[in-house]
């Protein structure tokens, strides 16, 4: 639409024509019948957003000259008698005109905030003559003492910011940007409605008439979103994740408005959301049940809360979690490995790896690797659909969005003993077995100094590795490095703000192992403190020892490439004999021998039995624990 066809523009030139800019004063007792003004006014209300109002000359007269008083000279509150004396001359003549301003009142171009009293001004069809004469008298008299405003909606629309609700109303949408923008134009006139509320202090009372179009205004939003979405094929990921979580209309406009005060990069807390959806205190009160620590939203991670600052201390900060955003926002990726990448994306929780080591080149007993292959079973095909004939476990279709599928079995392993002895390679390992990526997270991560912060890292990690299993075609394997401190045995005597803590976060990781689908793998260094309740949550336990003589030397030759320069003249029986290292030590001290080796010169520069003697011996010097660290011949 070009400027000299707005409705903003048109009505600034009609405007003009009552006010001496030279002068700086409005001019009164304009002949409105000149044919520049007739012109202007056949022109204004001809406009499409502006014919369904069907404003006749005066009124289009009125609202010109108020749209110039606000626009340009920046006045935002307009005297009734002030505004009528442009047309009808002084301000005792034009109370006999009252009712054209009452006229357009009622239509919610403009409102009195003063004015605002129980029952509003609107006028029920049914309204009996004598009744609404009453009423229309009631608001003369009042406008004779308040001022007026420009309703925010009606701005909106001059504005170009509001679209028309019956445009397009019948055609389905095209993308997802098209249907998120109804959303927001629904959110955004429900919050309008509940702001003015707010704002007045009137949420005991009913809603008045500027009020009630706001929320009227919304509700045609809604319904022209239904009825698209009922003529689009397409299931955007909006609807996806309101479906998967079975969201209430409620949890949805919550979840809606916490996305578009994200791309606005807006601050949320919960007295803006309780506002949004309570209509008086008392719902208001019982609405927090919405967004506490217990609600859907909250428990399935598409919310997060934090406390807010000092400087912004209404209440609880709220948040969308940013993968649920991206997943709204955007197109969902056609491959795993990229929908992988879109959930995690700056998540510093997790470090995702594609694991190059294979199960065979695990160095364990055989009896514990047969263990392991066998407890993977139930992923082969053959092996799954046995075991579910058996009725072992269920493998029914769950719905995922509109799209059902087959979700994964649940399998959690947890594996214990000294550091160093293999627990994170044969979990790599199991992971490439499978044809997984593996999904890193070291427990110690979740705790934090504030209070309520750590339970609430706990419930992400789960809740983000949930979305991910349902998600993907292959999710990863989950592995909870050092769970040590969180699976150990819970606490009797809560004296203290970090028992309750301690205590708090293990019921979390008991309940989410419960309903766990994919593969977990725990590791543990002390599993002799290992509380029973966790202990019946796997399915698979496994003690990892400190690798043999045997075994010592097949670590040297898995971790001591043959690419260094004189791997190939080691002597590796000797150093299995003579040092009792482990894997991970192994891995060390070949790193800082080869270190020490390459910054050597000339013949030198490379790799001797010496170098790597040597840090063994520091290794084992600078263990905790090292007195116990046998160096030296094994009888």
């Amino acid at each position: 639409m070009s400027n000299t066809h707005n409705p903003h523009t048109l009505l600034l030139q009609l405007g003009e024509l009552f006010y001496d800019s030279e002068n700086d004063q409005k001019i009164l007792n304009v002949d409105i019948q000149q044919p520049k003004i007739k012109k202007l006014w056949k022109k204004i209300s001809s406009l499409p957003i502006l014919k369904p109002f069907k404003f006749n000359h005066t009124e289009t007269i009125l609202i010109s000259c108020a749209w110039l008083e606000t626009v340009k000279n920046g006045v935002s509150q307009i005297d009734p008698l002030d505004l009528l004396s442009r047309i009808y001359g002084d301000r005792q003549q034009s109370i006999d005109y009252l009712d054209t301003i009452v006229s357009l009142v009622e239509r919610n171009i403009f409102y009195s905030q003063k004015k605002r009293i129980h029952g509003g001004t609107n006028f029920s069809p049914f309204t009996s003559a004598h009744e609404k004469e009453k009423k229309v008298s009631v608001l003369k008299s009042t406008l004779l003492e308040y001022d007026i405003h420009f309703h925010r909606s009606f701005v909106k629309l001059l504005m170009g910011e509001e679209q028309n609700i019956q445009c397009d109303a019948k055609k389905p949408y095209k993308d997802n940007k098209e249907y998120l923008s109804d959303w927001f134009q629904y959110v955004e006139n429900l919050n309008d409605c509940r702001y003015n509320d707010y704002q007045n202090g009137l949420m005991d009372i009913d809603l008045n008439e500027s009020d009630a179009n706001d929320l009227l205004k919304a509700m045609e939003w809604r319904g022209r979103i239904f009825s698209r979405s009922e003529l689009t094929d397409e299931v955007f990921p909006l609807q996806d994740v309101i479906d998967e979580y079975s969201l209430d209309e409620t949890e949805a406009t919550i979840l809606i408005y916490l996305v578009k005060e994200d791309m606005d990069d807006n601050n949320t807390d919960s007295d803006d959301v309780l506002q949004l959806i309570s209509r008086n205190q008392h719902e208001k009160y019982q609405n927090r049940e919405y967004i506490s620590d217990d609600s859907k939203l909250v428990k399935s991670g598409l919310i997060e809360t934090t406390e807010s600052s000092f400087f912004r201390s209404k209440g609880t900060d709220l948040r969308i979690a940013s993968d649920i955003v991206r997943h709204i926002i955007l197109k969902s990726p056609a491959t795993d490995g990229d929908r992988l990448k879109q959930i995690l994306k700056g998540d510093n929780l997790f470090t995702i790896l594609a694991p190059k080591q294979t199960f065979d080149e695990l160095i364990l007993p055989s009896e514990m690797k047969d263990t392991i292959r066998f407890g993977l079973g139930q992923y082969e095909q053959n092996v799954d659909s046995v075991l579910t004939d058996w009725g072992l476990y269920d493998t029914s279709m769950e719905v995922v969005g509109k799209v059902k599928r087959q979700m994964e079995p649940g399998m959690l392993m947890l594996f214990s003993g000294p550091p160093g002895t293999g627990k994170t390679f044969a979990a790599g390992a199991i992971a490439k077995a499978l044809g997984k990526n593996l999904l890193i997270t070291d427990v110690s991560k979740v705790q934090s100094m504030w209070v309520g912060q750590s339970e609430k890292n706990v419930r992400r990690i789960f809740t983000v590795f949930e979305r991910i299993v349902r998600r993907t075609e292959n999710p990863p394997v989950l592995l909870l490095n050092e769970a040590d401190q969180f699976l150990s045995k819970r606490l009797n005597n809560t004296g203290t703000s970090v028992d309750v803590m301690f205590n708090s976060m293990q019921n979390l990781f008991l309940e989410a192992f419960e309903k766990l689908r994919g593969v977990l793998i725990a590791t543990t260094n002390m599993k002799e403190n290992l509380d029973t309740a966790f202990s019946r949550r796997f399915h698979l336990k496994l003690d990892f020892p400190m690798p043999g003589e045997v075994g010592r030397e097949a670590l040297w030759k898995l971790h001591l490439p043959k690419t260094i320069p004189g791997s190939d003249e080691m002597d590796l029986h000797f150093l299995a004999k003579q040092y009792q290292v482990t894997g991970g030590q192994i891995t060390i001290i070949v790193k800082n021998a080869a270190t020490e080796a390459a910054s050597r010169k000339g013949k030198n520069k490379i790799l001797k039995l010496e170098d790597l003697m040597k840090y063994c011996e520091i290794e084992a010097a600078s263990m905790f624990g090292s007195s116990n660290m046998k160096i030296g011949f094994e009888a």
